[in-house]
């Protein structure tokens, strides 16, 4: 086993463990989203500001999305949690776009292959179009809004086509989170039954990290092959 898998598996023993520390000292009693939500709420603006500023630079760098889509209806109403949902969603958007063309892009732009100059090139000339067409399908995948920062997209059909390219998905998610609050508000966390949830929780994270590390090693002995 090389060093790459023991750390994952340390990695994951690590998890696995915080979350037995978790379930064991009782401190997931303190844990309080109601308490959590006053304390937001109580913040005002600044509390819709970090929102937004923590879904814009989190989620380039792997943080799912899906963790602010849902959890802004369980602070705001509908309508505010839809549209900080709607400018956190954007706002991640122009944190890659300006990161890549600042950090990476004409050291890039000079290798690309023939193949990508091509479709860089309809970015440049059909870019509203395409971009929005991208947002559409992938949404705010990382990967995607990194190369669209390194491409020759223009500032201003980017903007535009990433506004109403994750509205749909954004809105949707959104509708899904209200649900969520909605149930959670029927059923608080402290009446959960967590001596059933995090000792499965517990066994769900080693078995999917350890069922990764094994997918990645076949992968890799398949690809040297």
């Amino acid at each position: 086993m090389d060093r790459g898998s023991l750390l994952k598996i340390a990695v994951a023993a690590a998890v696995a463990a915080l979350f037995a520390w978790v379930y064991a000292s009782g401190a997931y009693e303190q844990f309080d989203p109601a308490a959590m939500r006053d304390w937001i709420r109580a913040a005002g603006p600044w509390g819709a500001l970090l929102f937004i500023a923590s879904y814009s630079c989190l989620q380039p760098f792997g943080v799912n999305g899906l963790v602010f889509l849902l959890s802004a209806p369980l602070i705001w109403s509908p309508t505010e949690a839809f549209f900080l949902n709607w400018f956190g969603t954007v706002g991640t958007g122009l944190f890659s776009y300006a990161g890549a063309r600042f950090m990476v892009r004409d050291w890039l732009q000079e290798r690309l292959p023939r193949r990508v100059r091509r479709f860089d090139e309809r970015l440049r000339t059909n870019g509203f179009r395409t971009v929005l067409l991208l947002r559409l399908v992938f949404y705010t995948t990382p990967s995607v809004q990194w190369a669209l920062g390194v491409s020759r997209v223009r500032f201003v059909p980017f903007l535009f086509a990433s506004i109403l390219g994750v509205a749909p998905f954004t809105l949707g998610t959104t509708l899904v989170g209200i649900r969520v609050a909605e149930w959670i508000e029927k059923n608080p966390v402290a009446t959960w039954p967590w001596e059933q949830i995090w000792p499965a929780v517990i066994a769900a994270t080693v078995v999917i990290v350890t069922l990764g590390v094994f997918l990645l090693r076949k992968w890799r002995k398949t690809a040297v092959e």
